[in-house]
């Protein structure tokens, strides 16, 4: 019987120590990693925020902020980016005017900013080149608290990750090829800059220094909700007995983007969450309330956005960190680093979409995507502004001739169409189907949301067009300017995430882009690379500026576990 008491005693302790685990709360440790060490004024800085939660790898999504202050502690840009698997990419744009020689850096989440104040943010100083301040030399303690333990982290970064050279030279633009590969059999979260070293200066960072190792006892205060993405809550402030089995309509509507149309249910309570929302910069959100009762009943409605989107934490200059300070190390080095090069001498690569690029996307699809053609937004108030959609084309497409048999009667007769000679037939298709043109001249403007003409010859046709077509695309009954019929959307602006503008390096691959001037510091940056066990290699290709002979390679990431790694050498 005594050896039963026991027994049941050993199981309550075990759940009550299960439980007290269970209820831990979590805590945040953040860490930056800066492509570089030093920027100019006017120059973009690229940077990769990591998340660590309960000390390992935080795969789960969580809205990162980037704070940004000049050197007296005046906010400059307050951000929001949402992490991923542990890692952020962000970027903020050196004011080209600035005349500080650094900028200061602060990176948090909802959860680390209710921590004891030593775990709260990523603090990091960013050191931006300023030609009329005199030479400055590196911090001491810096130097020696890195140094202390780095050979020890360092070698357990080689048992993580391995670097495999597959091409490299140091010619002019020469281009370099060059293999990461994961030895863990697990998730790790990468990033990877490449700097020329002649103008290198020692970074005061470094994740196996800097990235904190925490435990619960920092955990001041639990946030109420999970902080992830965007979010919208609302409280409906109308008789229970009526909200009962409602849904709540949302239109999230950005211009140049396709929206998104969905249902979420009213709660007993009253209140409904549009949460898991992704965009950029700032959008407008119509909510509209579906009920069986009489359509024009008014509802009183209280929203909030949820998450730090408006503005940074208050507080004055509590940054707690001496101020980093760095030395050339030769004239030579002090003269490269300063160079800024002008607009015109390094070509710069966009990946930004443009509402046409979206429309492309959307609606083209095999032989209809890309070829050499025009396309044309039909969802602006200049286009359904005209009668049909050849009188909207007319004198818009360079080589295409456009004449109507009746002139006289606002241009509504049938439409003549060629490029070099009135012998030409241009071939007609709706929605890639092809159709007489008297199906296209009859169509609504107000139907359609996108027109490509392809100039002569176009192969998409059965038979081939040999003098070219004109497709036209209908709506899809969910663009940007779609608003339901006889809806009562109430519109909510909202803010987004901070647009990232991705590292696009030169590709050299003719000689007239070899034709510029090339002196980037910065030769190259990888922010997020993942390797899985699955797919464990991923090769890095990038070119080399015009003068460098020697590349240094920093990478550093975490481990799902919890892993630091840093890996740090010299290309020669």
């Amino acid at each position: 019987m005594r050896i039963i008491k026991l027994f049941w005693l050993l199981i309550l302790v075990i759940a009550g120590n299960t439980s007290l685990n269970a209820q831990q709360p979590s805590f945040h440790s953040l860490y930056a990693h800066q492509a570089k060490s030093v920027y100019g004024a006017g120059e973009r800085i690229y940077s990769k925020i990591y998340v660590r939660q309960n000390n390992r790898l935080l795969m789960q999504p969580v809205n990162v902020y980037v704070d940004w202050y000049n050197a007296e502690g005046l906010l400059l840009e307050h951000q929001a980016y949402l992490a991923q698997k542990g890692g952020a990419d962000i970027n903020f744009l050196v004011p080209k005017q600035y005349a500080s020689a650094f900028l200061r850096m602060r990176a948090y989440t909802l959860i680390s900013i209710n921590q004891i104040p030593e775990f709260r943010y990523c603090d990091q100083v960013v050191p931006v080149y300023q030609s009329n301040l005199s030479a400055v030399v590196t911090d001491s303690a810096y130097n020696k608290s890195f140094k202390a333990g780095q050979d020890t982290a360092m070698n357990m970064s080689n048992d993580l990750i391995m670097i495999t050279k597959h091409s490299q030279s140091f010619d002019a633009k020469g281009k370099n090829e060059w293999s990461v590969i994961n030895k863990t059999g697990d998730f790790v979260n990468l990033s990877v800059s490449v700097i020329e070293d002649e103008t290198y200066l020692p970074s005061v960072y470094s994740i196996l220094k800097d990235s904190k190792t925490a435990s619960s006892f920092i955990v001041q205060k639990s946030p109420a909700y999970t902080d992830a993405f965007i979010q919208v809550k609302g409280t409906f402030l109308n008789d229970p007995e009526v909200l009962k089995n409602t849904m709540v309509s949302f239109s999230l509507m950005k211009r140049g983007t396709v929206p998104i149309i969905d249902d979420v249910p009213v709660t007993d309570t009253r209140t409904f969450l549009i949460d898991r929302l992704v965009i950029n910069d700032s959008a407008s959100l119509g909510i509209q309330l579906n009920t069986r009762k009489k359509k024009n009943q008014k509802f009183a409605l209280q929203f909030q956005q949820l998450g730090l989107f408006s503005d940074a934490p208050a507080y004055v200059n509590d940054f707690g960190y001496p101020l980093p300070e760095l030395r050339f190390q030769s004239p030579q080095a002090r003269d490269l680093a300063s160079y800024v090069p002008a607009e015109n001498e390094v070509v710069v690569y966009s990946t930004s979409k443009s509402p046409l690029q979206v429309l492309e996307d959307k609606y083209t699809t095999g032989l209809f995507k890309g070829g050499d053609a025009i396309g044309f937004n039909m969802m602006t108030p200049n286009a359904i502004s005209f009668p049909n959609i050849f009188q909207f084309l007319r004198g818009k497409v360079p080589g295409l001739q456009i004449s109507f048999d009746d002139q006289m009667n606002a241009g509504n007769g049938k439409p003549r169409l060629y490029w070099r000679s009135q012998q030409d037939t241009l071939k007609f298709f709706l929605n890639q189907m092809m159709v007489e043109m008297e199906v296209i001249q009859t169509l609504n403007i107000n139907e359609i949301a996108f027109v490509k003409v392809f100039r002569p010859p176009f192969l998409g046709a059965a038979l081939g067009a040999p003098n070219g077509a004109i497709a036209v695309y209908t709506k899809q009954g969910d663009e940007a300017n779609y608003i339901p019929k006889g809806s009562m959307l109430a519109q909510i602006p909202i803010k987004g995430f901070t647009t990232y503008q991705p590292f696009i390096g030169p590709q050299y691959n003719s000689e007239k882009q070899k034709s510029v001037i090339d002196k980037r510091k910065l030769l190259h940056w990888v922010s997020s690379l993942h390797l899985t066990p699955e797919e464990p290699e991923f090769k890095i290709n990038y070119f080399n500026n015009d003068r460098s002979k020697r590349h240094r390679v920093i990478v550093e990431g975490v481990q799902q576990n919890g892993n630091l790694i840093r890996k740090e050498w010299i290309l020669e």
